[in-house]
């Protein structure tokens, strides 16, 4: 396999450069000065100002985690979520989709200006589609976590409340407790939110994804997809590359994913740290999506998801879901059941 157009955390990323120095901008607009929010992240405003600050996705953390810290009003991600198709290729796009289905393909086929930061996973049950959202380099922190979501929820929000005109039958899944700000939710996203969900995942009926918006236009869509081609497709994040290995091969051990990335097994170790993770917590984020997606969604039962997650038994999946999601999977049906 050909890794050239491969990122790292800790290289720059087209478009976050855009992105940072708008949510500088936001947050000085707010009384915040430049100088606190770039603090540590080796930035400085002078060069955003010059347009020549590149910008790696750990910088980018960094710059959030400061906006957590300085930020009261816990604004920030969501005002510049509503931005994020300022100075993109990508907006002419989709102003001129037909349709969220379409919009979603831009997306896959387009990840420009950073928005390869985030990946989904698509699933359709019982006429609503399902996105499951998971950051591209991982996360430093929770906090860095929420900001994230915030920002991508942010975004979804705007795209579809600008093209359907409401977001009535959206339906945001967070994965943290219901924050002390919850007006900024209800203010930026119109939209229901369930929190502590084990996980972060937007769905839309068949309805209104499928529905064809009378503002598009085909010809202007086809000029804009003419001009995306023309951009170089963004390198893909690693540790995207590696998540999608071991969900595509989940029995294989850190030394067999290791020579397939051809890396020894220590240098694929310090890899993942430097993305802050480890082999068994992407294994097991990856089997706790699935089995709190199947219970909430799919209604499956334990004995489906231990054959289907590999598990020789009961006790060991029981065991298992408790580990990954603090509760036992009757404990999380029970909780649906007093929504």
């Amino acid at each position: 396999m050909n890794f050239k157009k491969v990122i790292d955390i800790d290289t720059p990323c087209t478009g976050l450069q855009s992105w940072a120095a708008q949510l500088v901008d936001l947050a000085k607009h707010r009384g915040i000065h430049p100088d606190k929010l770039l603090k540590g992240t080796k930035l400085f405003y002078q060069d955003f100002e010059r347009g020549k600050s590149n910008v790696s996705v750990a910088q980018f953390y960094r710059l959030q985690e400061n906006c957590q810290q300085l930020d009261w009003q816990h604004e920030l991600s969501f005002l510049l979520g509503r931005k994020l198709l300022n100075h993109n290729p990508l907006h002419s796009a989709f102003s001129q989709a037909s349709s969220l289905k379409c919009l979603q393909k831009l997306l896959l086929q387009f990840p420009l200006h950073g928005l390869n930061l985030f990946n989904a996973q698509h699933r359709h049950h019982h006429r609503r589609h399902h996105f499951i959202i998971n950051l591209s380099f991982g996360a430093i922190n929770t906090a860095v976590e929420q900001f994230c979501c915030e920002l991508f929820a942010s975004f979804i929000a705007t795209t579809c409340k600008s093209r359907i005109g409401n977001n009535s039958d959206l339906c945001f899944s967070f994965p943290y407790p219901e924050p002390k700000y919850i007006e900024q939710y209800q203010v930026n996203l119109q939209a229901k939110c369930k929190f502590s969900q084990q996980l972060f995942m937007i769905s839309i009926s068949d309805e209104l994804y499928n529905k064809y918006l009378i503002d598009s236009c085909p010809s202007l869509l086809q000029q804009s997809l003419a001009n995306l081609m023309q951009h170089t497709s963004p390198a893909t994040p690693w540790l995207q590359l590696v998540r999608n290995y071991i969900s595509a091969q989940p029995q294989q051990n850190l030394e067999a994913v290791a020579h397939y990335f051809a890396m020894s097994p220590a240098t694929f170790k310090r890899k993942l740290k430097q993305h802050h993770t480890r082999f068994i917590a992407l294994q097991d984020c990856i089997k706790r999506q699935t089995a709190v997606f199947n219970i909430i969604t799919l209604a499956q039962s334990n004995e489906a998801l231990a054959i289907e997650l590999n598990f020789n038994d009961l006790t060991n999946f029981r065991r298992a879901f408790k580990r990954w999601t603090g509760m036992t999977p009757s404990n999380l049906r029970c909780q649906l059941k007093s929504l």
